[in-house]
This record gives structure tokens, sequence and C-alpha cells, in this order.
């Protein structure tokens, strides 16, 4: 399971920054979300989720 979450974007990964987005991560996280398909998910619409992944829902 991924430990950071990307502060800017919210994609899960375990690097020490967003690989999607190059900003830093952070391990206090919480809620989580996975898109396959963000063209029909209102949820990663609202979060301006344009990548499949898994995001976190809050990221501190």
């Amino acid at each position: 399971m991924s430990s950071k979450a990307c502060k800017a974007c919210h994609l899960l990964s375990d690097e020490l920054s967003c690989p999607n987005c190059g900003q830093a991560t952070s391990k206090n996280w919480s809620g989580m979300l996975t898109v396959l398909d963000p063209a029909q998910s209102e949820l990663a619409q609202a979060m301006n989720i344009q990548k499949p992944g898994t995001y976190a829902l809050k990221v501190r």
C-alpha cells in the first residue's frame, strides 16, 4: 500500500516527490479513492483528477 500522498494532486505513491506533478508528498493523509475512468467519475471531476490512479481524499 502506498504511504505518501501528493500535497497538490493527492496521488498516492511511495515517492518523496509526486510522480504525477513533481510536488512534495506527505505521510499525513486520510481517505482513499481509486479512479479507473476520470471522465466518467463525478468525484474525479470534482477533485480535478485527470489520470487513473489511487488518490487521498484529504492531505495535510
